[in-house]
């Protein structure tokens, strides 16, 4: 009985092994997701800061990320692979309640990458005053379109009368500003000839004369010095020690737009904005019928000779 009862477990067991999966149907994937409009805009007064407006968009779960493109070099075709992020031809409007300013799109900048692929202003007559409300406009060919607003903050200003006519690397000293009760300051401190790659700080926060400081609304004063960091990096020369340089002190106001979307939420490991992806995120401020931001900033600097 024990032996037929094997048996019949074998032959169950062998003709399970010949029975064949079903004919696995392949699917197109699809989704109810229509394309959004993503947009990072700065407005700035300072020279040294350009004003621009860069827009992609987000992607259809069927649209591939790259696109071929060609472009003219010497009088010859090249085609090349561009992102299909970024939309090259919007139309795209400030105006400061008297008058349109069109923008153009500005494919290369060899000086500054962040106006690479972005929208720019080519005249002279673009003048951003703290205090003035201004809204963008941007509609672009395949019908879809967002709107933004931002209010200039007020110009910052260092109190330069509290400042020594010279900082010494192994002292600290106070850096004041008027106060500014209603927006954040950033001040942003570091060695002038970092700037021009004669002589490199080493690049994350707060080391070395690289330093930063987040003033919350009134706040008016920091005790800056810098700070020890040479076991992070290679040991300088002493010729690098005792290079001739400048403290740059930098203080920026922001509107409420640029604060959250940059220094607030920024950080945040589920927030990917513009300047981490292609794709964006969902988080929007100062932006209405699309995702990212409009904001605008004001600058003021101050130099002061290093000594050692």
């Amino acid at each position: 009985m024990i032996q037929k009862l094997i048996t019949a477990c074998l032959v169950l067991l062998a003709g399970s092994c010949q029975i064949l999966p079903p004919e696995v149907e392949w699917e197109d994937v699809r989704a109810d997701y229509e394309p959004r409009l993503n947009i990072l805009g700065i407005l700035s007064s300072d020279s040294l800061v350009t004003s621009f407006v860069r827009v992609h968009r987000t992607l259809r779960v069927d649209e591939a990320a790259d696109t071929l493109m060609r472009d003219t070099v010497f009088g010859g075709i090249v085609p090349y692979y561009a992102s299909r992020f970024v939309v090259r031809d919007a139309k795209v409007t400030l105006n400061n309640g008297t008058k349109d300013y069109d923008l153009q799109f500005k494919k290369f900048d060899e000086k500054n990458e962040r106006l690479q692929e972005a929208y720019v202003y080519n005249g002279d007559d673009l003048i951003i005053q703290p205090g003035t409300k201004w809204t963008l406009s941007v509609t672009e060919p395949g019908g879809l379109s967002a709107s933004g607003a931002t209010t200039v903050p007020p110009l910052p200003e260092i109190d330069e009368t509290q400042l020594p006519d010279s900082f010494n690397i192994n002292q600290t000293m106070d850096i004041i500003w008027t106060a500014q009760p209603e927006h954040y300051q950033l001040v942003n401190v570091s060695n002038l000839l970092s700037h021009y790659y004669i002589y490199q700080e080493p690049d994350y926060d707060n080391c070395g004369f690289w330093q930063k400081f987040v003033a919350t609304p009134g706040e008016t004063t920091w005790n800056y010095r810098r700070e020890l960091c040479d076991e992070q990096r290679p040991d300088k020369k002493e010729e690098e020690e005792n290079v001739e340089d400048f403290l740059l002190i930098n203080i920026m106001s922001m509107d409420t737009n640029y604060y959250n979307y940059i220094l607030k939420y920024g950080g945040d490991q589920e927030f990917a904005s513009l300047f981490l992806g292609q794709g964006g995120s969902g988080q929007s401020f100062g932006i209405v019928g699309g995702m990212g931001f409009f904001g605008s900033i004001e600058f003021d600097r101050h130099y002061l000779p290093i000594v050692r």
